[in-house]
């Protein structure tokens, strides 16, 4: 069985925004409007959303981008509706200038002669492009569909290519790791990735943002957006580099194990300095990275139930909040065991893959010993 890798390549576009931006405007309006008619009516059915719109939205958008923008605004009318059925609050999706969805019949791409064609509501447009060197490995890949949009009165367009690989052949060796505040992520392995460096850039950051916030005139405002790009690069770097580290640091065939952090921010109860550091840090990114860079190394990320990986003892499998002693010491009140908090987590992760894959490595002493209302 094979599996899908893809990578997506940004290239900035030499042509002058006003030859795009009609396009976008009217991209953006169709977009909207589907989203009124499927929010008014209830709808998010496609096929339904088609016929109700399409006639109108081709008045001012050639036939394929009219159908692609009403694609993009099912998609985000079932993710609203995905909202309420979690009880979350729930809006019309609007978009004040969303990104165009290119396919095959609106786009094309020579990378030999570095030319791309765009369908716009003005007819084709062929437009030059050049590829950054880091990219031109993935050019023989199979190139799937891309999204043109606007920054700072330049174009871009970002294109996602694909490629088929042979499924990793596993050896049977899982590594948990555990991501934290403090540490970015620790393994099973005894490896601990985030030093002292990371957390006094971000208190940098933190200690700068709150200055300009108090300060509240236009030319802070201006500088708070230009050091939260820096801070987002920075981030996105380091998750870049410890994926990287991780990935590096095991062999092919591993099962690389995480908790899913689905709904994390909501759900974690933690003081309110812990939350502020919490909301910084992109983990979903890191998943992302992580998860790419182990599968072209042919390796695999599974996915574990976070619950109470903090709380029990990879030794003996009690589980009770007071074993938490503080951020980075874990104690178990039952047997005595004490670890680095986050080690101890990561144990417990790869503990609960085995478990759940019924591997003949697994510990059968390491079932939970839930504490009861007194914490012991």
């Amino acid at each position: 069985m094979n599996m899908k890798l893809t990578r997506t390549i940004k290239l900035k576009l030499d042509i002058p925004i006003e030859a795009i931006k009609p396009t976008t405007e009217s991209y953006t309006n169709a977009f909207n409007y589907v989203c009124n008619i499927g929010w008014q009516d209830g709808d998010s059915n496609g096929v339904s959303l088609h016929h109700k719109t399409y006639q109108e939205t081709r008045k001012y958008l050639p036939s394929q981008l009219a159908v692609s923008a009403r694609m993009k605004a099912t998609e985000a009318l079932k993710s609203v509706k995905a909202k309420s059925r979690k009880k979350q609050k729930e809006t019309c999706p609007k978009a004040k200038q969303t990104s165009i969805r290119l396919d095959a019949r609106s786009y094309n791409v020579w990378f030999n002669r570095n030319e791309i064609s765009i369908l716009t509501i003005d007819g084709r447009k062929k437009i030059p492009i050049s590829v950054p060197e880091y990219f031109k490995q993935y050019l023989n890949w199979k190139r799937c569909s891309a999204d043109l949009f606007l920054r700072k009165n330049k174009v871009f367009l970002s294109i996602v290519l694909s490629k088929e690989i042979a499924d990793a052949e596993l050896t049977g060796k899982v590594v948990g790791i555990d991501r934290g505040i403090k540490k970015i992520a620790v393994t099973s392995e005894n490896q601990f990735f985030g030093d002292g460096q990371i957390k006094k850039v971000s208190k940098h950051y933190e200690k700068l943002r709150s200055a300009l916030q108090s300060c509240g005139t236009k030319s802070a405002k201006r500088h708070l957006r230009k050091i939260s790009k820096k801070e987002n690069r920075f981030r996105r770097d380091v998750n870049h580099v410890t994926t990287k580290q991780i990935v590096n640091s095991f062999d092919e065939g591993t099962v690389i194990s995480i908790e899913k952090l689905t709904g994390i921010r909501q759900t974690a109860r933690l003081r309110k300095k812990q939350r502020k550091d919490l909301h910084k840090w992109s983990f979903y990114q890191f998943e992302q990275f992580l998860t790419y860079k182990a599968e072209a190394k042919g390796m695999k990320v599974e996915y574990v139930d976070a619950r109470y990986t903090s709380q029990k003892c990879s030794v003996c499998g009690y589980v009770s909040r007071s074993n938490r002693q503080s951020q980075s010491v874990f104690k178990c009140k039952h047997c005595g065991f004490s670890l680095n908090a986050d080690l101890n987590a990561s144990r417990n992760i790869r503990q609960n893959y085995l478990d759940a894959t019924s591997s003949p490595d697994r510990v059968d002493v390491n079932q939970p010993i839930v504490a009861m209302a007194s914490g012991h």
